[in-house]
Formats: structure tokens, C-alpha cells, sequence
């Protein structure tokens, strides 16, 4: 009898030791220590960048602050998730890479200073990230922005060469790039993010349509996350309005 109690039970211990063992792999993430969360979707000519203000130890909650965005210029945003203090030597890090290529060659002409382009800060990034794959800078970043299509050599494909496109990167953190047409996320609230985003994205949204969705599915994320919310802020890229900041409210605990 009692061989064939344990012959049942057996089965039901080893299903849970696997349920348990993504949760114990999770809280030895660097990543995953500050929590934080991000969510960038594409729209018709519009790029919206969603993140979060909760800056935790682990499930201590330390400050209230949006993340760390980084802005070249008004077609251009880098969002970070991941260890603070690696966010902030990365930061550091690409600022000074894009200050001395986009002013390169300026002190000695009279050239005009280039802005860089959203593939090429991507590139740029995978590199400086992948140039540390030895000790990694425990950091997942969002390049997003929007760019101009490269080929096309008749009147219609000209037209739809000069319209601004959205250009959507994640990277993980040695800087192997996963590109979308439709959205990206990063943050310990991915999983989350990758089902709402897909039930709510939709392909052409508007400015204002893209706005509403990026925050409505970005807040039903956070509100199935304990290490991520305290409030977001919603970065909405345009090819005109350069780039809007909308604040949202989230729950507080």
C-alpha cells in the first residue's frame, strides 16, 4: 500500500520542484533586483515608449522615478531596464560613443552635426553591450524611433521612402537584437506585456489611438507585476510633434 501511495505522490513532488524552480532562477537575476518594466509599440508614422517609476530592492520599494530614457534627438529613444547602476555606466557609456560620432569631423568644417539614425544606435549599442559579454552590464535595452526607408527606386516606392517608418529593438544584455514591427518590451514584467500587447495592438494606429493603447496595456501589465508600477510615463514619437510625454496613474502598493 504504501509503495503505491508513493508511486502517486512521487509524480505530483516532481511537477511542483518544476513550477518552483523558474522562481528561484528569477530571484537570483541581476536583472530583475530593481525591477522596472518597458513597452514600445509602432504606429502609423508614431512610436510610443511606455515606462514604469518603481525603483525597488528586490520587493522593498526604494524610489519613485520614470526610467532611464536616453534621447539623442526628437526621432530617437533608448529606454533601460535592468540594474541601476549598470543602466547608469551604459548611459554614460553611449552618450559619449554618440557625442563623438555625430560630431565627428564638426570642429574642422563647417559641416552640419548628424543625427544618428535608430539602426545605427542599435548596432552601436549591441556593440558597446557585446564588447562586455565577459562581466555583461546586467541591462536590457528598447531602441526605438523612427527612420526612412533605404531602397526604392520608382515614384511610388520614392513616395514611401521619404514617410518616416517606426524602427522598434530589444536587446538582452550581450546585445543580441530582436527586432518588431509591432511592439517590443523588456522588464521583469515581459511575460505580461507579451500577451496584452498582442490582444491589443493593431496595425496603422494613429498618434492618439497608439497613445491610448500603448498606456492601457502597459498599465494591465503592471497591475499583474509586483516589482513594477508606482505610475508610468507614456514617451509618444511623432513624425512632426517631435516627442509628447504623458503621465499616467497606476496603483500605489
Amino acid at each position: 500500500m504504501k509503495a503505491f501511495t508513493l508511486r502517486l505522490l512521487l509524480p505530483l513532488l516532481l511537477v511542483h520542484l518544476l513550477e518552483c524552480i523558474p522562481s528561484v532562477l528569477s530571484q537570483d537575476d541581476p536583472t530583475t533586483m530593481n525591477g522596472g518594466s518597458c513597452l514600445a509599440m509602432a504606429g502609423d508614422g508614431c512610436v510610443a515608449l511606455a515606462v514604469d517609476k518603481r525603483f525597488g530592492s528586490g520587493p522593498q520599494m526604494v524610489n519613485i522615478a520614470p526610467r532611464s530614457v536616453f534621447m539623442p534627438h526628437s526621432k530617437l529613444m533608448v529606454a533601460f531596464t535592468g540594474l541601476e547602476g549598470d543602466i547608469q555606466s551604459l548611459l554614460q557609456e553611449m552618450q559619449v560613443q554618440v557625442e563623438s560620432k555625430t560630431s565627428r569631423g564638426t570642429l574642422l568644417t563647417a559641416t552640419k552635426r548628424r543625427n544618428i539614425s535608430p539602426r545605427a544606435m542599435a548596432s552601436l549599442t549591441s556593440h558597446v553591450l557585446y564588447n562586455r559579454r565577459q562581466s555583461p552590464y546586467y541591462v536590457q535595452p528598447l531602441v526605438v524611433g523612427l527612420q526612412k526607408n533605404s531602397n526604392g527606386d520608382d515614384a511610388d516606392q520614392k513616395e514611401k521612402s521619404s514617410k518616416l517608418r517606426p524602427f522598434l529593438c530589444a536587446q538582452d544584455v550581450i546585445g543580441a537584437q530582436s527586432m518588431s514591427d509591432c511592439f517590443v518590451c523588456a522588464g521583469v514584467a515581459t511575460k505580461s506585456l507579451y500577451g496584452i500587447a498582442e490582444a491589443l495592438w493593431r496595425p496603422k494606429l494613429s498618434p492618439s489611438e497608439l497613445a491610448q493603447v500603448c498606456g492601457k496595456a502597459f498599465l494591465s501589465a503592471l497591475e499583474r507585476d509586483c516589482l513594477s508600477g508606482y505610475g508610468a510615463v507614456v514617451y509618444l514619437m511623432t513624425e512632426d510633434g517631435g516627442i509628447e510625454v504623458i503621465e499616467l496613474a497606476c496603483r500605489n502598493d
